[in-house]
């Protein structure tokens, strides 16, 4: 077995594993520094299988990653955009018949059933369960129809982009094709996974109605697809966006704001129509700012001053920074590009009114109408009391797993992790649950769930493990909320956030009630401010002690 030294890491026991380390120059297009697969004892018949397959890993992984480096993109173009829509609906529909026949999925529906049983009879049991894989899987694509179809009919191009950039660009990558994000073409991409989306639902409600619809073979890939060379990097040019991807994997900024990033960058290379920051000068970003502060969105409103400084230009500074730091550019263009912002006359404060708060906790407490997911109703129904009592954002609790909610030292507390998704400052923290939350019966209800997510479905995420986080089925559980507090709880007034308001009203009570302001902070997931502040650390005690001092929001 000489031939197995390379590469072999020796655990207790006799069991072994592939540990190669990734090319240090590479590392900002991989996820980790290294490969590791577990091999199981070398007498056991497909180790040496394993260990093939898993050097086969890591060359594909740096041969790809190398591409990257290189800005070696295919360019897409109408043969390759066909091809990867047909991969889309036909994998679909394979994932599909897979699930149709998949005796765990029954057998899932099947525990569910019996742990709600034995909770109390709540939500009883009704018919087998393939009847209940089957209605949810109806409500699944009647709900993912609905909503593409309504992103095709009112030609809605950024929510298009919004819905399938990054899942174009992932579908292409498994396919062979490294996609530039700026590539131009990549909205004609997104608009055709959305109408091969559309098609592989409808196929879905057919076979659910019984018919006969079979899953088409995988597509030859076309013969035209060819490396685009007006992004391949040449003789020293340094590419805008494999920079920005660099820069953002280093820093390891979150998936969510990594995606909103990239779109401000594309559009900085859309406006100066190229993609080499060695040719970018200070006049261009200045052109760009005027520009995007006078250009109407497609909504016909135009970019708030704040929204240009905070958003596309501190994205472009970053990125033009950390190149700067890494000695990839001579000069940051961006360093000193500001934005004016006018003083807007201020008609409210930020925070919710009492009446307006307890109109919210008065709705969470009536009964939902229409056909929605079990998960959305538990969020519509505890997420805006947990704001109420915790000010923690919005996309903090909508991540919240059954096993972040536990007792510790005593006190019954929510644990806000970056385990369970993304978290702004990315430290974990333990917040007490205030005692009307528990009276209220929130323990109960999580006692007939299995471990996951409370308030989303699992199986809604686009990948598992440590990748959870950036989930977009997380936002829109938020999303939700405040299109519920606006349309049918009605405090429409477009001077607060309908989500956000809840930490604003956190520290208005906070201070009205004397908590100290480092306690507060450290309920509400916000940094010190002052050095005195950062000394020490505030117990859960502290802050059980200082939540109980919140008086309760009376509602009927």
């Amino acid at each position: 077995m000489g031939w197995l030294v390379k590469h072999i890491q020796n655990h207790p026991g006799g069991r072994k594993s592939f540990r190669r380390l990734y090319p240090p120059h590479l590392l900002p297009y991989l996820s980790g520094t290294q490969l590791r697969v577990s091999l199981g004892r070398p007498d056991s018949a497909d180790f040496h299988e394993r260990y093939a397959k898993a050097a086969r890993q890591w060359e594909e992984d740096v041969a790809l990653a190398e591409k990257k480096h290189a800005g070696s993109f295919v360019a897409l173009d109408g043969p390759t955009i066909l091809h990867l829509a047909a991969a889309f609906h036909a994998e679909a529909l394979e994932e599909d018949e897979q699930a149709r026949w998949d005796a765990d999925e029954r057998q899932q529906f099947k525990a569910i059933a019996v742990r709600v049983d034995e909770a109390g009879g709540v939500n009883s049991w009704a018919g087998s369960e393939r009847s209940r894989w089957a209605t949810k899987a109806r409500e699944t694509q009647e709900a993912a129809l609905a909503s593409r179809k309504a992103l095709k009919a009112t030609g809605d191009l950024q929510g298009v982009l919004d819905e399938w950039a990054d899942e174009s660009l992932l579908l292409a990558e498994a396919r062979g094709f490294l996609v530039n994000p700026s590539d131009p073409l990549l909205p004609e991409l997104c608009r055709a996974l959305n109408d091969a989306a559309i098609l592989a639902a409808q196929d879905r409600l057919k076979r659910l109605e019984g018919e006969d619809v079979p899953t088409p073979a995988a597509p030859e890939p076309p013969a035209t697809a060819a490396p685009a060379k007006a992004v391949r990097k040449r003789g020293g040019e340094v590419l805008l966006m494999p920079t920005f991807e660099a820069y953002a994997t280093a820093q390891g900024i979150s998936e969510g704001v990594r995606r909103e990033w990239r779109k401000y960058i594309q559009s900085l290379i859309g406006f100066v129509g190229h993609d080499d920051a060695r040719r970018l000068t200070r006049d261009d970003v200045v052109a760009w700012r005027d520009h995007l502060q006078v250009t109407p969105m497609r909504n016909g409103a135009l970019r708030k001053p704040v929204t240009v400084r905070d958003k596309y230009i501190t994205a472009l500074r970053c990125t033009l920074t950390w190149a700067k730091e890494e000695k990839r550019l001579e000069e940051n263009v961006a360093a000193d590009v500001r934005v004016r912002i006018p003083k807007e006359a201020k008609t409210r404060d930020k925070d919710f009114t009492m009446d307006e708060a307890k109109a919210i906790l008065q709705a969470s407490l009536e009964a939902p109408t229409g056909r929605l997911s079990a998960p959305y109703v538990r969020a519509r129904r505890w997420i805006p009391w947990l704001c109420a009592y915790s000010g923690a954002r919005v996309n903090e609790l909508s991540q919240l797993r059954k096993e972040d909610i536990f007792e510790s030292d005593g006190v019954w507390v929510m644990q806000i992790t970056p385990d369970a998704g993304t978290v702004k400052t990315r430290d974990t923290r333990l917040v007490p649950l205030h005692p009307h939350i528990l009276e209220q019966g929130f323990l109960g209800v999580l006692k007939v769930l299995g471990s996951g997510p409370i308030f989303y479905e699992p199986q809604n995420l686009r990948s598992t493990g440590d990748k959870v986080k950036g989930s977009r089925h997380i936002k829109k559980v938020g999303e939700r909320l405040a299109e519920w507090v606006r349309k049918d709880v009605g405090i429409a007034d477009p001077a607060i956030k309908p989500n956000h308001a809840w930490r604003h009203l956190f520290k208005t009570i906070s201070a009205d009630v004397g908590i100290e302001e480092k306690v507060a902070d450290a309920i509400q997931g916000h940094a010190a401010t002052t050095t005195g502040r950062k000394y020490g650390k505030v117990s859960v005690q502290a802050k059980a002690a200082a939540i109980e001092r919140l008086p309760r929001f009376e509602v009927s």
